[in-house]
């Protein structure tokens, strides 16, 4: 009886993996995404007609919008930005994506960057108590002093008030949105566990990182909303030598193995690539390869992915580490308007634009060319 119910137990595991087999395909990337700014109200229209007729020629099926504070959030008004969308205005963009059968991920900054030079951003202008540092400030005037100096303000993941704040503004966007994801940020932390914090100074920072993470990423399961965030605080920037932008240089880097595995990594490598998505998916993480203006860079990520997925094919046991790598995601920091612009090749816009676009028809181009094969 014994060996009968073995041998179902090993029949079913391999009918199981022959069909995980036969359901993969090395070659078709489920994520094909693009991050875009959030338009300006005027420019909503503009972005539609480029998401509906756009987009799906190129191949792109997931499109994130980096919304931050540029929403008219019911919950907390007092932090939209001025001239931020409308529920409306992001109903015509929830309708275009639908249309062109785009799935729609909205993107908050959740940590880091609650400060641009030395204009501190509307969070910490309305909440000044959720400060990680209020004695440590931009130089006036701003000046970069580089990796090792003042970069961004940071919020205290560990202010008992701040997710009273972020929890019904996270589920405001998941909404407005209709979204089954929200990517959360979590990039360049370079204020965490400051010193004179009365909650956060001494404390371990990868543990710190690793708890709030963990807190976010709870509230959204919680309500079956997936998980996405940037990866170089999960990267150690000493032994990479990737330094402080694209990795971590203090010491946040082993909260990888502290947090969810079913977090979405967006690995963004905007200089050179790495082998770094491989390294989140043998994590247990499933990774998106995430570049930005540099096409050779762009090209040289997607060849990885599509090697390892390719790679997994040669053994049952390696297949879940192919399906870990989901695909692309193509990133882009300026106006939307300018980008649709520099797409069409129409009006004025930055080289910085031209560049960008660049990477993204190339990559999109190269994706739909190993569709076929």
């Amino acid at each position: 009886m014994k060996n009968l119910l073995a041998v179902c137990i090993l029949a079913t595991a391999s009918f199981t993996a022959a069909a995980q087999s036969a359901a993969y395909k090395w070659n078709e990337l489920p994520v094909r995404g693009l991050l875009m700014s959030a338009p300006a109200k005027q420019d909503v229209a503009v972005f539609c007609d480029f998401v509906r007729k756009a987009l799906p020629k190129e191949g792109v099926n997931t499109l994130a919008i980096r919304i931050e504070y540029g929403y008219q959030y019911k919950s907390h008004p007092e932090v939209a930005e001025k001239n931020a969308l409308s529920e409306s205005d992001v109903k015509q963009i929830v309708k275009a994506a639908r249309e062109a059968k785009i799935r729609l991920i909205p993107i908050m900054n959740l940590m880091a960057h609650q400060s641009e030079a030395t204009e501190m951003g509307p969070l910490l202008k309305a909440y000044p108590q959720f400060d990680e540092s209020p004695d440590y400030n931009p130089p006036v005037p701003w000046k970069s002093g580089g990796m090792f100096d003042f970069y961004s303000k940071s919020i205290c993941p560990r202010h008992p008030d701040l997710l009273k704040v972020f929890f019904p503004m996270m589920d405001e966007l998941v909404e407005a949105f209709e979204a089954d994801a929200l990517h959360v940020g979590l990039d360049e932390v370079w204020i965490i566990g400051y010193d004179k914090c009365p909650r956060c100074g001494g404390g371990d920072k990868s543990e710190i990182f690793a708890e709030y993470v963990n807190k976010l990423h709870a509230h959204l399961k919680e309500k079956n909303v997936e998980m996405w965030m940037w990866s170089d605080r999960l990267i150690d920037g000493k032994t990479t030598n990737l330094l402080a932008w694209q990795a971590s240089m203090n010491d946040t880097h082993r909260a990888i193995d502290r947090i969810s595995k079913d977090i979405v990594i967006t690995d963004w490598k905007y200089e050179s690539a790495p082998p770094t998505p491989g390294y989140f998916a043998l994590k247990g993480f499933n990774v998106l390869a995430s570049p930005c203006s540099n096409t050779e860079v762009a090209l040289d990520q997607l060849k990885q992915v599509l090697q390892i997925r390719k790679d997994a094919t040669r053994a049952e046991w390696a297949l879940p580490l192919g399906q870990r790598m989901q695909g692309v995601f193509e990133t882009m920091w300026f106006n939307s308007k300018e980008f649709i612009d520099a797409y069409y090749e129409r009006g004025e816009y930055r080289p910085l634009a031209k560049e960008n676009v660049k990477a993204f028809k190339a990559l999109f181009k190269a994706v739909r060319e190993a569709q076929k094969q």
